[in-house]
Protein backbone atom coordinates (compact mmCIF):
# COMPACT_ATOMS: atom_id res chain seq x y z
CA UNK A 1 0.00 0.00 0.00
CA UNK A 2 1.47 3.33 -1.06
CA UNK A 3 -0.84 5.65 0.84
CA UNK A 4 -1.40 6.22 4.54
CA UNK A 5 -5.13 6.62 5.33
CA UNK A 6 -5.77 9.59 7.55
CA UNK A 7 -8.54 12.01 8.56
CA UNK A 8 -7.17 15.53 9.11
CA UNK A 9 -8.47 18.31 11.32
CA UNK A 10 -8.23 21.33 9.00
CA UNK A 11 -10.14 23.82 11.13
CA UNK A 12 -8.45 27.18 10.58
CA UNK A 13 -5.59 25.63 8.63
CA UNK A 14 -4.46 27.57 5.54
CA UNK A 15 -4.98 25.78 2.21
CA UNK A 16 -4.39 27.03 -1.33
CA UNK A 17 -6.31 26.02 -4.45
CA UNK A 18 -4.74 27.10 -7.73
CA UNK A 19 -7.40 27.10 -10.44
CA UNK A 20 -10.93 28.41 -10.73
CA UNK A 21 -12.90 25.78 -12.64
CA UNK A 22 -15.33 23.07 -11.57
CA UNK A 23 -12.59 20.81 -10.16
CA UNK A 24 -11.22 23.68 -8.09
CA UNK A 25 -14.73 24.52 -6.90
CA UNK A 26 -15.26 20.96 -5.62
CA UNK A 27 -11.96 21.14 -3.73
CA UNK A 28 -12.87 24.48 -2.19
CA UNK A 29 -16.33 23.36 -1.07
CA UNK A 30 -14.91 20.24 0.59
CA UNK A 31 -12.22 22.28 2.36
CA UNK A 32 -14.78 24.78 3.64
CA UNK A 33 -16.93 21.95 5.02
CA UNK A 34 -13.86 20.84 6.96
CA UNK A 35 -13.38 24.35 8.35
CA UNK A 36 -10.17 25.17 6.45
CA UNK A 37 -9.01 28.70 5.65
CA UNK A 38 -9.04 28.68 1.85
CA UNK A 39 -7.34 30.91 -0.70
CA UNK A 40 -7.86 30.58 -4.45
CA UNK A 41 -5.41 31.79 -7.12
CA UNK A 42 -6.90 32.08 -10.59
CA UNK A 43 -7.65 34.80 -13.16
CA UNK A 44 -11.10 33.31 -13.81
CA UNK A 45 -13.39 31.52 -11.36
CA UNK A 46 -16.80 29.87 -11.40
CA UNK A 47 -19.81 31.95 -10.27
CA UNK A 48 -19.94 29.93 -7.05
CA UNK A 49 -16.30 30.70 -6.21
CA UNK A 50 -16.86 34.37 -7.04
CA UNK A 51 -19.82 34.42 -4.65
CA UNK A 52 -17.79 32.77 -1.88
CA UNK A 53 -15.07 35.38 -2.34
CA UNK A 54 -17.62 38.22 -2.30
CA UNK A 55 -18.99 36.86 0.99
CA UNK A 56 -15.45 36.67 2.41
CA UNK A 57 -15.74 32.90 2.79
CA UNK A 58 -12.51 32.42 0.82
CA UNK A 59 -9.56 34.55 -0.22
CA UNK A 60 -9.15 35.17 -3.93
CA UNK A 61 -6.19 36.36 -5.96
CA UNK A 62 -7.48 37.06 -9.49
CA UNK A 63 -4.42 36.42 -11.60
CA UNK A 64 -2.36 33.55 -12.93
CA UNK A 65 -0.10 31.68 -10.56
CA UNK A 66 3.34 33.20 -10.07
CA UNK A 67 6.50 31.47 -8.97
CA UNK A 68 6.99 32.09 -5.28
CA UNK A 69 3.29 32.42 -4.41
CA UNK A 70 3.70 29.57 -1.94
CA UNK A 71 6.96 30.77 -0.44
CA UNK A 72 6.63 32.49 2.91
CA UNK A 73 8.38 35.83 3.18
CA UNK A 74 7.73 39.27 1.78
CA UNK A 75 4.43 40.53 0.43
CA UNK A 76 3.14 37.43 -1.32
CA UNK A 77 0.16 35.09 -1.21
CA UNK A 78 1.64 32.54 1.20
CA UNK A 79 2.61 35.18 3.77
CA UNK A 80 -0.87 36.72 3.61
CA UNK A 81 -2.55 33.32 3.96
CA UNK A 82 -0.46 32.39 6.99
CA UNK A 83 -1.11 35.76 8.62
CA UNK A 84 -4.88 35.59 8.11
CA UNK A 85 -5.05 32.01 9.43
CA UNK A 86 -2.97 33.00 12.46
CA UNK A 87 -5.39 35.82 13.26
CA UNK A 88 -8.38 33.48 12.98
CA UNK A 89 -6.99 30.63 15.10
CA UNK A 90 -4.50 32.28 17.44
CA UNK A 91 -1.92 29.75 16.26
CA UNK A 92 1.02 30.86 14.14
CA UNK A 93 0.87 29.53 10.57
CA UNK A 94 3.84 30.14 8.30
CA UNK A 95 2.15 29.11 5.07
CA UNK A 96 -0.29 26.68 3.44
CA UNK A 97 -0.60 23.19 4.83
CA UNK A 98 -2.26 21.77 1.70
CA UNK A 99 -1.98 22.91 -1.90
CA UNK A 100 -4.32 21.83 -4.70
CA UNK A 101 -3.11 22.30 -8.28
CA UNK A 102 -6.22 22.33 -10.47
CA UNK A 103 -5.25 24.19 -13.63
CA UNK A 104 -5.24 22.92 -17.22
CA UNK A 105 -1.72 24.24 -17.88
CA UNK A 106 1.05 21.60 -17.52
CA UNK A 107 3.75 24.26 -17.01
CA UNK A 108 1.79 25.92 -14.22
CA UNK A 109 1.13 22.53 -12.63
CA UNK A 110 4.86 21.79 -12.60
CA UNK A 111 5.65 25.21 -11.11
CA UNK A 112 3.12 24.67 -8.34
CA UNK A 113 4.59 21.25 -7.62
CA UNK A 114 8.11 22.66 -7.29
CA UNK A 115 7.00 25.56 -5.10
CA UNK A 116 4.88 23.34 -2.84
CA UNK A 117 7.85 21.06 -2.26
CA UNK A 118 10.11 24.01 -1.41
CA UNK A 119 7.45 25.41 0.95
CA UNK A 120 7.01 22.06 2.71
CA UNK A 121 3.32 21.93 1.78
CA UNK A 122 1.52 18.75 0.78
CA UNK A 123 0.35 18.79 -2.84
CA UNK A 124 -2.62 17.30 -4.62
CA UNK A 125 -2.35 17.67 -8.40
CA UNK A 126 -5.61 17.06 -10.25
CA UNK A 127 -5.49 13.91 -12.40
CA UNK A 128 -1.82 13.42 -11.57
CA UNK A 129 -1.52 10.99 -8.67
CA UNK A 130 2.16 10.08 -9.39
CA UNK A 131 3.17 13.71 -8.74
CA UNK A 132 0.90 14.24 -5.73
CA UNK A 133 1.78 13.88 -2.06
CA UNK A 134 -1.79 12.80 -1.36
CA UNK A 135 -4.94 11.90 -3.25
CA UNK A 136 -8.52 12.72 -2.33
CA UNK A 137 -10.72 9.64 -1.87
CA UNK A 138 -14.33 9.23 -2.91
CA UNK A 139 -16.22 10.04 0.27
CA UNK A 140 -19.58 10.78 1.83
CA UNK A 141 -20.85 11.72 5.25
CA UNK A 142 -23.88 10.83 7.31
CA UNK A 143 -23.56 13.29 10.15
CA UNK A 144 -20.45 12.33 12.07
CA UNK A 145 -20.04 9.12 10.11
CA UNK A 146 -17.45 9.85 7.43
CA UNK A 147 -16.67 7.14 4.87
CA UNK A 148 -13.78 7.41 2.42
CA UNK A 149 -12.87 4.96 -0.35
CA UNK A 150 -9.77 4.83 -2.51
CA UNK A 151 -8.33 2.51 -5.14
CA UNK A 152 -4.92 4.21 -4.70
CA UNK A 153 -5.48 6.00 -7.99
CA UNK A 154 -6.06 2.79 -9.98
CA UNK A 155 -9.72 3.48 -10.76
CA UNK A 156 -11.47 6.59 -9.42
CA UNK A 157 -14.59 5.40 -11.26
CA UNK A 158 -14.66 2.21 -9.17
CA UNK A 159 -14.18 4.22 -5.99
CA UNK A 160 -17.17 6.37 -6.91
CA UNK A 161 -19.30 3.30 -7.66
CA UNK A 162 -18.42 1.75 -4.31
CA UNK A 163 -19.27 5.04 -2.63
CA UNK A 164 -22.74 5.00 -4.18
CA UNK A 165 -23.28 1.42 -3.03
CA UNK A 166 -22.25 2.20 0.54
CA UNK A 167 -24.45 5.29 0.60
CA UNK A 168 -27.44 3.03 0.04
CA UNK A 169 -26.34 0.73 2.88
CA UNK A 170 -25.34 3.45 5.33
CA UNK A 171 -28.39 5.67 5.04
CA UNK A 172 -29.52 8.77 6.91
CA UNK A 173 -30.58 6.73 9.95
CA UNK A 174 -26.89 6.39 10.80
CA UNK A 175 -26.74 10.11 11.55
CA UNK A 176 -28.86 9.72 14.67
CA UNK A 177 -27.25 6.38 15.51
CA UNK A 178 -23.71 7.80 15.54
CA UNK A 179 -24.85 10.79 17.61
CA UNK A 180 -26.44 8.34 20.01
CA UNK A 181 -23.22 6.33 20.26
CA UNK A 182 -21.22 9.47 21.01
CA UNK A 183 -23.57 10.39 23.87
CA UNK A 184 -23.69 6.81 25.11
CA UNK A 185 -19.91 6.53 25.08
CA UNK A 186 -19.60 9.74 27.08
CA UNK A 187 -22.11 8.63 29.71
CA UNK A 188 -20.72 5.10 29.94
CA UNK A 189 -17.18 6.43 30.51
CA UNK A 190 -18.54 8.59 33.33
CA UNK A 191 -20.67 5.91 35.01
CA UNK A 192 -18.98 2.54 34.38
CA UNK A 193 -15.61 2.39 36.16
CA UNK A 194 -14.54 -1.05 34.96
CA UNK A 195 -12.61 -0.76 31.68
CA UNK A 196 -13.45 -4.26 30.44
CA UNK A 197 -17.15 -3.78 31.21
CA UNK A 198 -17.13 -0.45 29.36
CA UNK A 199 -15.57 -2.10 26.32
CA UNK A 200 -18.20 -4.87 26.33
CA UNK A 201 -21.08 -2.42 26.59
CA UNK A 202 -19.76 -0.24 23.78
CA UNK A 203 -19.15 -3.30 21.62
CA UNK A 204 -22.74 -4.42 22.19
CA UNK A 205 -24.05 -0.97 21.32
CA UNK A 206 -22.21 -1.01 18.01
CA UNK A 207 -23.46 -4.49 17.15
CA UNK A 208 -25.80 -5.31 14.30
CA UNK A 209 -28.67 -6.29 16.60
CA UNK A 210 -28.77 -2.82 18.16
CA UNK A 211 -28.54 -1.17 14.75
CA UNK A 212 -31.39 -3.32 13.42
CA UNK A 213 -33.54 -2.64 16.47
CA UNK A 214 -33.04 1.11 16.24
CA UNK A 215 -33.71 1.08 12.51
CA UNK A 216 -36.93 -0.85 13.07
CA UNK A 217 -38.05 1.58 15.76
CA UNK A 218 -37.29 4.52 13.49
CA UNK A 219 -39.18 3.01 10.59
CA UNK A 220 -42.18 2.18 12.77
CA UNK A 221 -42.26 5.70 14.08
CA UNK A 222 -42.07 7.19 10.57
CA UNK A 223 -44.98 5.03 9.43
CA UNK A 224 -47.05 5.95 12.45
CA UNK A 225 -46.21 9.61 12.05
CA UNK A 226 -47.63 9.54 8.54
CA UNK A 227 -51.05 8.25 9.56
CA UNK A 228 -51.68 8.95 13.23
CA UNK A 229 -53.27 11.90 14.98
CA UNK A 230 -51.11 14.13 17.24
CA UNK A 231 -52.47 12.49 20.43
CA UNK A 232 -51.58 9.05 19.13
CA UNK A 233 -48.12 10.30 18.24
CA UNK A 234 -47.59 11.33 21.85
CA UNK A 235 -48.55 7.82 22.94
CA UNK A 236 -46.08 6.38 20.45
CA UNK A 237 -43.31 8.61 21.76
CA UNK A 238 -43.95 7.24 25.24
CA UNK A 239 -43.70 3.70 23.82
CA UNK A 240 -40.36 4.54 22.21
CA UNK A 241 -39.12 5.88 25.53
CA UNK A 242 -40.04 2.61 27.17
CA UNK A 243 -38.20 0.71 24.46
CA UNK A 244 -34.90 2.47 25.05
CA UNK A 245 -35.03 2.10 28.83
CA UNK A 246 -33.14 -1.14 28.32
CA UNK A 247 -30.21 1.26 27.80
CA UNK A 248 -30.73 4.01 30.45
CA UNK A 249 -27.95 6.21 29.06
CA UNK A 250 -29.83 6.44 25.75
CA UNK A 251 -32.87 8.13 27.28
CA UNK A 252 -31.97 11.63 25.98
CA UNK A 253 -32.47 10.31 22.44
CA UNK A 254 -36.04 9.18 22.99
CA UNK A 255 -37.54 12.64 22.63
Amino acid sequence: MRYYPIFMDLRGRPCVVVGGGRVAERKVKALLRAGASVHVISPEVTPRLALLAAKKKIGLTRRTYRKGDLKVGGKNVATSIGYQASLATGVKHLGPLLVFAATDDPEVQRAIRRDAEEAGALLNAADDAPHSNFIVPASFAQGELLVAISTSGASPALARRLRRQLQLTLGRDYRAYVRLLREARKQIKETVPDKAQRANILRELSGASVVDRMYGMAQNYKELQAKMAPASLRDNKRRVREEVKVFPWLAPWAK
